[in-house]
């Protein structure tokens, strides 16, 4: 997972805004304070996509619902099985990034 998240992180991080943090044991990116997206164990969480965005990475990429403390909840965990599947999730990622530091630049 290591190599995955640098690759991630080479692309991620020089994104105007981008940081990254520890938070309830994911490394989660964050535009400002507006979350992006998390990486857990295997995987990716991008938040708040369309529904069709998300069906597409359903059905394009498989996974699993996304699971915290036995609840779980509308997030999608997308596999990421090294550092050469972060190239087909990153315009997902961009998207998301794209509308909240446009949401933000509106303010």
């Amino acid at each position: 997972m290591i190599a995955t998240r640098k690759a991630f992180e080479a692309e991620v991080l020089t994104w105007k805004g981008v940081s990254s943090r520890p938070m309830m044991g994911c490394l989660c990116y964050f535009y400002n304070r507006k979350f992006i997206g998390f990486l857990v164990t295997n995987g990716i969480v991008v938040m708040k996509l369309s529904e069709k965005d998300q069906t597409v990475l359903r059905e394009k990429f498989g996974g699993k619902p996304f699971e915290m403390a036995g609840q779980t909840g509308r997030l999608w965990v997308t596999p990421l099985k090294g550092p050469k599947d972060v190239g087909s999730v990153m315009p997902f990622v961009r998207k998301r990034y794209e509308e909240v530091s446009s949401a933000h630049s509106k303010i």
